[in-house]
């Protein structure tokens, strides 16, 4: 009995042991709990990351992606396609690769819109960009834009080129020969075609391409050509996209580069959140990233010299200090479209079959 009596004195003892046993044992386990919980977050961050088609050049993509987790500690996961491959991809996107984001023509952002792959996105930063750079219910902005330009050989430009302004002052040198793109050829071409007959008519646009073939030295399949035969003097003056003209002028070239003060035509390429968005925050803050003077930085350094369609980003000014003017049409023309107009042009224009 006098056993039993000296362990019923111990109970109280013990028990206060393996109370403070059981605490300290769950401290440990809530603390390693706390731990993994950590880690499998910094993991997660480490490898979360945005998923963005483009059909951007394939190292152009690279260095957005790096510059962005450079300028924001956020990743994104930029897939390169061609404009096809992207045009397919939005209308059946793969399950493990959905997209957050698309970096693409207007063309393909006009068709996406119309599918209903796209959510509405507008911040501050996108205010910047003009009305005629976005879509009016805000299913894509434009980011960077190439605009048709004149072309002028130096030493033209010096004995009366720089009178050229217009697209109808390509006409009052009957001895100016011009260097002209193939309007079949190319897509900035066709939306030109089609943008100058919507203003000015078909007939009018007609006598028009006829009076300047006259003047048309040679039509050129793509913008290289033209450079070279203005800058080398076989022609007075051309006609190409504003990132061709860059490129050749930074290398030397001896041209001058004038903006047409009537109006042109130029390639537009923009930015949308998809319906498929993980994080419409982070994508938001993505396409806001686009248009800063970091992404134009990156273009730049690959030699593709965009102006850009965020206002508060200075206008690239052409060799008179003046900014680009876009034809005022209303229409959207997709490839169909173009074609068409294509069509016409090249039955009735360039080989004169209609007329």
């Amino acid at each position: 009995m006098q056993e039993i009596e000296r362990m019923k004195r111990y109970i109280p003892f013990i028990g206060m042991i393996v109370f403070i046993a059981a605490v300290l044992w769950a401290g440990v386990y809530i603390q390693q709990e706390r731990q993994q919980q950590l880690a499998a977050r910094e993991m997660y961050e480490k490898e979360r990351h945005l998923v963005v088609y483009s059909d951007m050049p394939g190292q152009v993509n690279q260095d957005l992606a790096a510059a962005f987790y450079k300028d924001t500690g956020l990743r994104a996961y930029i897939m390169t396609m061609t404009e096809d491959e992207l045009q397919r991809a939005i209308r059946n996107p793969k399950e493990n690769r959905l997209p957050d984001a698309v970096i693409a023509s207007e063309d393909t952002l006009y068709a996406g819109r119309l599918q209903g792959a796209f959510i509405p996105y507008t911040s501050y930063v996108t205010d910047e960009v003009p009305h005629e750079l976005k879509d009016d219910a805000g299913a894509w902005i434009g980011l960077w834009y190439d605009p048709l330009v004149f072309v002028i050989n130096r030493d033209y430009y010096n004995m009366g080129g720089s009178n050229i302004n217009t697209w109808s002052d390509l006409l009052t040198d009957a001895n100016m020969v011009i260097s002209f793109p193939d309007l079949a050829a190319t897509d900035i071409a066709g939306r030109f075609l089609c943008e100058y007959v919507e203003l000015h008519g078909q007939e009018r646009a007609e006598l028009y391409f006829r009076s300047l073939q006259t003047r048309i030295g040679a039509y050129s399949k793509t913008m290289a050509p033209v450079m070279h035969r203005v800058a080398g003097g076989e022609a007075q003056a051309g006609v190409v996209d504003a990132v061709t003209a860059r490129q050749y002028r930074f290398d030397g070239a001896p041209v001058f580069v004038v903006y047409p003060q009537d109006g042109t035509a130029y390639w537009l390429i923009g930015a949308a959140a998809t319906r498929w968005c993980s994080d419409e925050e982070e994508t938001g803050k993505f396409i806001d990233w686009l248009l800063s003077l970091e992404a134009a930085d990156v273009l730049r350094k690959n030699r593709m010299q965009f102006n850009f369609a965020n206002s508060a980003i200075a206008v690239q000014a052409d060799s008179k200090q003046q900014g680009p003017v876009f034809f005022k049409t209303v229409k959207h023309y997709n490839d169909k479209d173009r074609r068409a107009m294509q069509d016409w042009w090249i039955r009735t224009i360039r080989f004169g079959r209609d007329g």
